[in-house]
C-alpha cells in the first residue's frame, strides 16, 4: 500500500516540474529567438513480482511487474525555427537556415547560432538577434553580452549606421567585420543557461564551428528582422491544463490511500 503513496507522489512532483517548463515557455513566447523546453519524463525502475509456492514446479513463477512512479528528467530544447518579424531596426538580425542539410554523422538537421562573449570572456551561443550598440561602441545582446566576429573577438562599431550583407557588417567608412556564425550538426548538445544563451555540453572538439569552415551556403542573415520564439501559445496552454489535471488525479489517488490507511489503523486494527 505504501508503494502506492510513493507512486502517486512522484506523479505529482513530475507534473509540477513539467508545469514549470511550460510556464517558462509561455512567459517567453514573445522573446526573440527563444527555444521552448520539452519536458522529458522517465519511469523509475520496475519491480518484478514472483509467486512463492511450495510446489517446486511453480516456485518463484513471475506474476507481473510493479510500477514505482515517474520523474521529470530534464527539459530538452526544441530547435525548430520561429517565424520572422520585420522590425526595420538596423541592429536587429535573424538567421535563416531552413535550407541546412541533415548532418551525416548525427542524422539530425543542423543549426546556426550567433556567438557572444560573457563577462568572463567565455563564449556562448544564441539565436536572439535583438542586438544594440552600447556606449562603448560594442555590438551587444539585450543582456549586455558582446557579439563576436570570426576571430571570436567583440565587434566594435562607430555607431548604428551600417549595412550588412549575409553576415558581413559594412560601415560607412568602408570598414568591414564578419559576424561569427557557428554551425552544429548536433543541437541537442546545447544547454539553455537563461537570457537566451546556450552553452555547449558535448565534447569540446565537436562544439559549434564557424560556418566559414563548412561546405554549404544554404543560409542568410537578414538585417532589420527578428526570429520569434517557437512557442505555440495555444498548444502550451492546453498542455498546462492537461498537466494540472494529471496533478489533480494523482492528488486524489493520494487522498484515497490516506483514507484507506486511516481506516486500517483506526477501524480494522481496533482491538475489542
Amino acid at each position: 500500500m505504501f508503494k502506492g503513496l510513493y507512486t502517486a507522489t512522484s506523479g505529482m512532483m513530475a507534473s509540477e516540474r513539467k508545469q514549470q517548463y511550460l510556464t517558462n515557455n509561455l512567459s517567453n513566447a514573445e522573446t526573440p529567438g527563444f527555444k521552448q523546453d520539452v519536458a522529458a519524463l522517465r519511469s523509475f525502475p520496475e519491480y518484478l513480482l514472483k509467486e512463492r509456492n511450495t510446489n517446486t514446479s511453480q516456485a518463484n513463477s513471475s506474476v507481473g511487474t510493479l510500477q514505482t512512479g515517474v520523474y521529470t528528467q530534464e527539459g530538452i530544447p526544441s530547435f525548430t525555427s520561429g517565424a520572422l518579424k520585420e522590425t526595420g531596426k538596423v541592429t536587429d538580425m535573424a538567421l535563416v537556415d531552413e535550407g541546412l542539410p541533415v548532418d551525416e554523422e548525427t542524422g539530425k538537421k543542423g543549426l546556426l547560432l550567433f556567438g557572444v562573449q560573457l563577462d568572463d570572456n567565455s563564449i556562448r551561443y544564441t539565436r536572439n538577434g535583438n542586438f544594440t550598440v552600447n556606449e562603448d561602441g560594442f555590438l551587444t545582446t539585450s543582456e549586455g553580452y558582446r557579439v563576436v566576429n570570426e576571430q571570436l573577438q567583440p565587434i566594435q562599431l562607430a555607431g548604428e549606421s551600417f549595412s550588412m550583407e549575409n553576415g558581413t557588417i559594412i560601415e560607412e567608412g568602408g570598414n568591414q567585420q564578419n559576424l561569427w556564425i557557428g554551425y552544429t550538426g548536433d543541437p541537442e548538445q546545447l544547454t539553455q543557461e537563461g537570457h537566451g544563451v546556450f552553452a555547449w555540453s558535448g565534447e569540446e572538439n565537436a562544439a559549434p564551428q564557424n560556418v566559414e569552415t563548412t561546405n554549404f551556403n544554404q543560409f542568410s542573415v537578414k538585417q532589420g528582422f527578428l526570429e520569434g520564439s517557437n512557442v505555440d501559445m495555444t498548444t502550451t496552454m492546453t498542455d498546462m491544463l492537461n498537466t494540472y489535471r494529471l496533478y489533480e488525479a494523482n492528488q486524489r489517488v493520494l487522498q484515497t490511500y490516506d483514507q484507506s490507511i486511516d481506516k486500517a489503523v483506526n477501524d480494522i486494527g481496533r482491538v475489542y
